[in-house]
């Protein structure tokens, strides 16, 4: 494989600058989702914090009852990574995991995965949570469909024995959702 002459970007050739482009966008293209998929997998191991499951067994589990409930696939990726970021920022983990998948989702599924954590709130019962804090956000378009989300499928699936399909299951669908984009974006690049 062609490597770059150049060690900065102003030193860079045209030359250069054709290897670089082409080789990244080649891999952009085929490594598509490999990124999200890597930062879950990370989590396998990590502990539950009191929990039956941890937090990959949760979003395993969360996107098996989603692909049998017929959701699609789409809809699928986004609850499988809806807690990519909890590691990262457990207190905004729903708004840096939906920074990080906007350009791959429809709105309804951007904000959902974004807003989550406040109406997951509405499920902690007999907690010190505002189980009302959700309510800021009635009337807006993806209210009910982020609500269903967190009763169907982040609220109810922290049980050690609930169906959860191998990571495998799911990679094919992760990389056609981001592949679908990148692919759309590295076409148009220079």
């Amino acid at each position: 494989m062609d490597k770059v002459g150049a060690t900065s970007f102003t030193a860079a050739t045209e030359k250069d600058w054709e290897i670089a482009v082409r080789q990244g966008r080649q891999r952009y293209i085929a490594d598509a989702g490999v990124a999200a998929l890597n930062l879950l997998k990370s989590q396998k191991d990590e502990p539950s914090n009191g929990w039956q499951v941890n937090n990959y067994e949760h979003s395993l589990s969360a996107a098996t009852k989603a692909l049998r409930n017929g959701e699609d696939e789409e809809y699928v990726v986004a609850v499988l990574l809806h807690d990519l970021a909890q590691d990262l920022d457990p207190m905004r983990h729903d708004r840096v995991a939906g920074t990080l998948m906007k350009p791959f989702l429809r709105p309804e599924n951007h904000w959902m995965v974004a807003n989550h954590q406040v109406f997951q709130l509405g499920f902690r019962t007999h907690s010190k949570f505002d189980t009302k804090a959700c309510e800021k956000f009635r009337g807006h378009p993806f209210f009910e469909h982020t609500l269903r989300f967190c009763d169907l499928y982040d609220q109810s699936c922290f049980d050690p024995n609930a169906e959860r399909l191998a990571i495998a299951t799911f990679e094919p669908m992760v990389r056609r959702v981001f592949g679908r984009v990148m692919q759309a974006r590295m076409t148009s690049y220079p």
